[in-house]
């Protein structure tokens, strides 16, 4: 697939954002590669869109406003989070699948997070396989980073287990979900459980009382916002209606989180810039 430059062509688009003042790279030094976030799991209901929600809500703490990609295309719970930084693709039109491939490997200093809908899961990696993605990204000092979420069920580690051996030279991080319960004991006994027993790029996402959890399912409540406003007990009335306490305890939750994901992102970092040979720019 051809990389054309940055486009905003889609199926829906998002209203124009404006461009913050950006350091040039005179003043910070070697461009450090921007991120590819690829949040998937094979079945829904797994936490994967709050997980993508947290990343772009990390990468725009770290001073890097991200690309937002948003694959489900009826209920798009994602871009109602991000209305100005996402673009909410269709896979089943070729026109979105060339845009959301050609944005996402474009050479450019935002790190790009992109939720994949469990109905277009295959698809998808199908369409990242075909285009060879991940070479083509690399060579734009793009870093791709597959966060895969499993539930409690064998076939969801397997399908982990055949995604990270179709994708060997990408970074794929095992996320655990502490809300999804313990594992099942038929699922500790499968094969695709038993092939991630040795595996290094792991993170978890610890678990939030469940009036936190219903708060931050609105939209309209910035996951930002939460880390710099500092805590006040002044405060009468909160995003979401959360207490001081809730509120203390969410961002706890976040730097938790926020943590994790900075040290994998590193990992998966370090270890492209090992493996990788020399390529010359574009």
């Amino acid at each position: 697939m051809t990389v054309s430059d940055f486009s905003t062509v889609s199926t829906i688009e998002p209203p124009q954002r404006p461009e913050p003042d950006r350091p040039s790279q005179a003043q910070t030094g070697a461009a450090r590669p921007s991120c590819a976030a690829i949040v998937a799991s094979r079945h829904g209901r797994t936490g994967k869109t709050l997980l993508a929600r947290v990343l772009a809500d990390y990468f725009l703490l770290s001073g890097n406003r991200p690309l937002v990609f948003d694959t489900d295309f009826t209920e798009q719970t994602l871009r109602a989070a991000f209305p100005f930084d996402s673009v909410v693709v269709d896979l089943t039109e070729t026109r979105d699948q060339m845009t959301l491939f050609d944005n996402l490997a474009t050479r450019a200093p935002e790190a790009r997070v992109v939720d994949v809908s469990h109905y277009v899961f295959r698809k998808f990696f199908k369409l990242m396989d075909e285009s060879d993605f991940v070479s083509e990204a690399r060579a734009r000092q793009i870093e791709p980073v597959i966060f895969y979420i499993a539930d409690r069920n064998p076939d969801a580690y397997e399908e982990g287990r055949l995604l990270r051996d179709r994708f060997a030279g990408c970074a794929l991080v095992l996320v655990e979900n502490v809300f999804l319960g313990p594992i099942k004991e038929r699922t500790l006994r499968s094969a695709g459980y038993r092939a991630f027993e040795s595996h290094d790029l792991c993170m978890t996402l610890p678990l939030l009382d469940p009036q936190i959890a219903d708060a931050i399912h609105d939209a309209e409540m910035s996951l930002s916002d939460v880390i710099r406003q500092p805590l006040s007990r002044s405060d009468e009335v909160a995003a979401g209606g959360l207490t001081f306490e809730h509120r203390a305890e969410l961002r706890s939750w976040l730097m938790k989180t926020f943590r994790d994901i900075h040290r994998v992102t590193r990992a998966a970092e370090a270890r492209a810039a090992q493996d990788a040979p020399a390529t010359s720019p574009d």
